[in-house]
């Protein structure tokens, strides 16, 4: 495993020899890994920041959800949040996102 970014809240980490060829990256938040691919990755994203929206579910009615669920056909996980780690996931999310993307920057406008 590779760190690729790190912060307060947890790490991700590049996988070279995981159990999905597709899923190379794992958050890491406590003592609890979460497989995931880059797609994966920007969908989490999209689900950390769409909790600012009112949920509309019997227990929030209308408030801010203090969780966030992700699902696909293998499991489905939910998280616990509030503000401060929400801001610090989306930070993970993020600044993995652009280490991630960095070598293919440089490559494209041809920089050593």
């Amino acid at each position: 495993m590779e760190l690729i970014y790190g912060n307060n809240y947890g790490a991700f980490y590049k996988v070279f020899d995981a159990p999905n060829n597709e899923c190379r990256l794992q958050l890491i938040v406590d003592t609890i890994g979460i497989f995931m691919s880059e797609t994966d990755l920007s969908h989490f994203l999209n689900i950390i920041q769409d909790s600012d929206k009112p949920c509309m579910c019997a227990n929030c009615n209308g408030g801010k959800c203090n969780k966030i669920w992700c699902t696909n056909p293998l499991v489905d996980i939910c998280l616990k949040v509030t503000e401060p780690i929400l801001e610090e996931m989306e930070d993970l999310v993020k600044g993995t996102q652009f280490v991630l993307g960095m070598d293919d920057t440089l490559r494209k406008y041809k920089i050593n």
